[in-house]
């Protein structure tokens, strides 16, 4: 463990339910939030094909940190921070921005879980086999109705109406993200949850390098900001030709409605949009595919940060469905709602949607290094 801390009664007694792995920290004002250790491992820990040396989530600003702490429940927002506690409605319908500033309210080491945090712990539990489900039809599993959680409504669960995000927590273990009570809960269904550190402009992946995304800017057009080269991987100047894209098989119609076009590809240029260049608005269409058959174009070969940050699929198994729009800026959301079914899962990703968006069934979860 990074650090060591003063006992209290709370953190004594949670960390003595769980062998350690999940502690208290407390915020700048007091409050206490619950956070799961996950310990550093490397990448051909995983596989072959993720590539060597330690995973992205465990370097921040340079320095490789013995592990992170993942919040176990989705954030909620209390005297303006984000914390991590059971029994509570996660906090919803907020820009993107709101998220990282609460985040970020609680102390040195407090943000929003980054989507590096997320491939770690996605990529971790698929190693271990173990595919977590959660609230993906109405406050219960869609391929397990009998596993059902409290809604937020108090409906009842499976009820196709209403709003069937649930009180955190209150799902059974095979919610968490390892199938024990010290798991991570949540990570799958319920609310997508804005996971910063990766976005698409115009179609090009860029990234912020390893975790920086715990503590850089994340709004803005700054250096901080790298594409990825097709041709070995490396991370370059956004613009810069032969940059990893999502690309459409398909142009937009432009029709007044908004059509899924279907499946797309990982390519090194942009044939096909599905809307105008710099447009960030919804207007238009989108694409999606499942995460596990989205390939690459002809002569493409997927470098291992993508695999890494769980961009591309590799030898491990993740659900869910990954969407896209490849016309303006895109942020990421992970895991699905409540109502996505089968396209929810470790491995889905909505990259639709700009910084500004606010919806009923998205949030954020807080982390800290």
């Amino acid at each position: 463990m990074p650090t060591v801390f003063i006992k209290d009664d709370l953190r004594a007694a949670t960390e003595a339910a769980t062998g350690g792995l999940v502690s208290v920290h407390y915020t700048a004002s007091g409050q206490p939030s619950f956070m799961r250790w996950i310990p550093k491992f490397n990448l051909e820990d995983l596989g072959a094909d993720y590539g060597t040396g330690v995973h992205p989530a465990f370097i921040v600003d340079g320095v490789t940190k013995d592990g992170i702490w993942i919040g176990v429940y989705p954030g909620v927002i209390r005297n303006g921070e984000l914390i991590s506690v059971p029994g509570v409605v996660p906090s919803v319908s907020q820009p993107y921005t709101s998220f990282v500033t609460a985040a970020r309210a609680a102390g040195p080491g407090f943000h929003v879980m980054t989507n590096a945090e997320w491939a770690a712990v996605a990529l971790l539990t698929a190693k271990t086999g173990v595919q977590p489900r959660g609230n993906t039809s109405y406050g219960r599993a869609h391929n397990a109705t009998w596993e059902t959680a409290t809604r937020a409504d108090r409906g009842t669960p499976g009820t196709t109406s209403g709003d069937a995000k649930h009180v955190s927590g209150s799902g059974p273990v095979t919610w968490r993200h390892d199938g024990t009570p010290a798991g991570i809960a949540d990570l799958v269904g319920n609310i997508w949850e804005f996971t910063p550190g990766v976005r698409l402009v115009d179609g090009e992946i860029q990234v912020l390098a390893n975790n920086n995304a715990a503590s850089a800017a994340l709004f803005d057009d700054s250096a901080a900001w790298q594409a990825i080269s097709a041709s070995n991987g490396a991370l370059v100047a956004p613009g810069t030709a032969g940059t990893l894209k999502y690309d459409s098989l398909a142009a937009y119609s432009d029709n007044g409605t908004v059509n899924d076009l279907g499946n797309f590809q990982i390519d090194d240029v942009v044939d096909y949009r599905n809307g105008p260049a710099g447009d960030n608005s919804s207007s238009y269409d989108y694409n999606s595919i499942s995460f596990s058959s989205l390939a690459a174009d002809t002569g493409i070969t997927v470098p291992a940060i993508l695999r890494a940050l769980c961009l591309a699929p590799g030898s491990l198994s993740l659900n869910g469905r990954i969407y896209m729009r490849n016309h303006g800026q895109r942020y990421p959301l992970r895991g699905g709602s409540w109502y996505n079914g089968a396209h929810a899962g470790l491995g889905a990703i909505d990259l639709n949607h700009p910084a500004s968006n606010a919806d009923w069934n998205i949030g954020a979860r807080p982390a800290k290094v």
